[in-house]
C-alpha cells in the first residue's frame, strides 16, 4: 500500500502541510508581498506623475493654440491695414497719373489744333490767292484775248 494513503501518516502529512504553508505564507508575507507592493506604488507614483506631466502638456498645447490664433488674427488685420494702405496709394498714385496723361493730352490736343489752325488758315490763304490768280487768268482770257 502506498504510504500517502495510509491513515498512520496522515498526522505527519497534516504537520508537514501546516509547517509548508506557514513558511510559504511567512515568506510571501514578508519578501514577495512587499517587493509586489513596492513595484505597484512606484507605478502608481510613475502613472500619476506621466498623468501630470499630459495634463501640464495639453494645457499649454490650449494656451499656445489660442496664442497662435491670436497671432494670426492679428497678422490678418495687419497684413489688411498693409493692403489697405497699398490699394490706396495705388488708387492715389492711379489718380495721379492718369491727371498728369490728361494735362499732357489736353496740351497736344490743344498743341494739334492750334497747328490745325494755322495749318487751315495757311491753306485758306493759299486757296484765295489761288482762286484770285485763276480768277485773274480768267479775266484776261475773256477780256483781253484777241478773237481770231
Amino acid at each position: 500500500m502506498l504510504p500517502q494513503l495510509d491513515s498512520s501518516f496522515y498526522v505527519s502529512q497534516l504537520f508537514w502541510l501546516g509547517v509548508c504553508l506557514s513558511v510559504l505564507v511567512v515568506f510571501l508575507k514578508r519578501r514577495i508581498i512587499p517587493r509586489v507592493n513596492g513595484i505597484f506604488s512606484k507605478r502608481d507614483a510613475f502613472m500619476a506623475k506621466e498623468k501630470t506631466l499630459v495634463e501640464n502638456a495639453e494645457a499649454e498645447i490650449a494656451r499656445m493654440e489660442a496664442e497662435i490664433e491670436r497671432l494670426r488674427e492679428d497678422k490678418l488685420r495687419s497684413v489688411s491695414a498693409i493692403m489697405k494702405g497699398a490699394i490706396e496709394k495705388s488708387d492715389a498714385m492711379l489718380r495721379e497719373q492718369v491727371g498728369l496723361m490728361k494735362a499732357e493730352n489736353d496740351v497736344i490736343i490743344n498743341e494739334t489744333r492750334r497747328k490745325l489752325n494755322d495749318e487751315l488758315r495757311n491753306l485758306e490763304s493759299a486757296l484765295k490767292i489761288q482762286i484770285d490768280i485763276t480768277a485773274q487768268i480768267i479775266f484776261e482770257k475773256l477780256f483781253f484775248s484777241s478773237v481770231p
